[in-house]
């Protein structure tokens, strides 16, 4: 996949947005298209960790005790924002935001 800043800002991607993701290629090196995969996959994990935990949040309050269920809210709302901080979660997903758009112009073609 071929990214370009034009398509980014086309998509949703702030002029802000794009200064950060290219100061994180001349800190880390890559291209660009290669920040905006691994932000989309980032964007994937933490949405699957959150569906995870969330489902696991349900099944314990149907079948566990008050003391369980509270221990594990509280962890669910200290750690998911972390998580969720940690991946960014604005522009991971703008990636996978724009990942889906790419790929369904690709196949439109």
């Amino acid at each position: 996949m071929r990214v370009s800043e034009k398509a980014l800002l086309k998509s949703g991607f702030s002029h802000t947005d794009i200064q950060k993701i290219h100061s994180n290629i001349e800190n880390f090196g890559g291209t660009l298209d290669e920040v905006i995969q691994d932000l989309a996959k980032r964007f994937n994990v933490a949405k699957w960790i959150t569906i995870v935990a969330f489902v696991t949040l349900i099944f314990t309050s149907v079948l566990s005790t008050e003391d369980n269920i509270l221990s594990l809210a509280f962890s669910l709302i200290v750690g998911l924002p972390f998580i969720w901080y940690l991946t960014p979660a604005k522009l991971a997903f703008k990636a996978w935001r724009y990942k889906q758009y790419a790929s369904r112009i690709k196949g439109d073609q």
